[in-house]
């Protein structure tokens, strides 16, 4: 009976460990694989960025740009700037401030030259039209005004006009020729001719001219026209205007400084200038366009 039943005690007893021995090893393993996956995790979490750069690069052969994690608040405020696109327009940008650098240099070189093309002509339209003057025997002044690039040759009103009339005379046209024949040699020089006229501070109120507004525009609009008539100069550079009595060039308290106010002016714009910089200004602006749409 001791037999027997000690027998019983060990079989029960030896199945009972051996049950336990096999959950141990189960529980045993998931354990391990448990520690294992939160070790990887772990070392993922930790990882040596530059490590991970050249890593990512072994693959892909490009340059990798780390970027900073951002908190949800940053991310908000300032959002991640885009990689790609902004280095391309960088230097883009910097192509295009070179070029507008040298448009810059280049465009302050050609209003140097123009300039100094401005004056010679300037000069040379001076001694040119001092010598028709003098030759022809015109009774005119001239002066040069190098800062505004004009030069004015002012005639009296009595050499073409009649006192309170604004018709030229027949004995003012060999005059009139010879203004034209000197405006024509200097034709390549000047950009604009005015024709100015001018009355001095006596009122007029006739029919015909009820002030001297009316005056001295049929004055300007007549020279112009008879110049218009001959034909040797460009008329798309004619200019007539009428001052009447406000730009006088001397007080109206003598006769004879009321016979300086009577007068005809022509005025050379001697300066291609402002045609030479709109001009620069729209090879500019072309330039500029070109390259921002590259």
């Amino acid at each position: 009976m001791s037999s027997a039943s000690e027998r019983r005690k060990n079989s029960g007893g030896g199945g009972d460990e051996g049950g336990g021995a096999n959950w141990m090893d189960t529980y045993g393993d998931l354990v391990t694989l448990l520690l294992t996956f939160f070790v990887l995790l772990f070392s993922f979490s930790t990882i040596d960025a530059e490590k991970w750069k050249a890593l990512v690069g072994s693959f892909t052969g490009v340059t990798v740009i780390g970027v900073e994690p951002l908190s949800p608040e940053i991310a908000i405020e300032e959002p991640i700037p885009k990689i790609g696109p902004p280095i391309l327009q960088l230097r883009i940008d910097e192509d295009i401030d070179a070029e507008e650098a040298n448009i810059s240099e280049d465009s302050s070189d050609i209003e140097d030259t123009a300039l100094n093309n401005t004056i010679s002509n300037l000069h040379e339209i001076y001694e040119t039209l001092s010598g028709y003057i003098v030759i022809g025997g015109i009774d005119a002044d001239i002066e040069m005004i190098e800062d505004e690039h004009i030069i004015r040759v002012i005639i009296p009103d009595l050499v073409f006009f009649e006192t309170g009339s604004a018709v030229v005379r027949p004995e003012a046209y060999p005059i009139l020729d010879t203004v034209i024949e000197m405006f024509h040699k200097v034709d390549h020089m000047y950009s604009m001719l005015r024709v100015e006229g001018h009355t001095d501070s006596r009122p007029i109120n006739t029919a015909q001219y009820p002030s001297n507004w009316h005056v001295s525009v049929f004055r300007a609009v007549n020279v112009v026209e008879y110049i218009r008539e001959d034909g040797r100069l460009d008329t798309t550079r004619l200019v007539a205007l009428g001052y009447g009595e406000e730009h006088p060039v001397a007080p109206n308290d003598t006769p004879e400084n009321m016979a300086l106010n009577r007068r005809v002016e022509f005025v050379v714009e001697a300066s291609s200038q402002r045609e030479e910089n709109a001009g620069l200004r729209l090879l500019s602006r072309n330039q500029n366009s070109e390259l921002r749409t590259r």
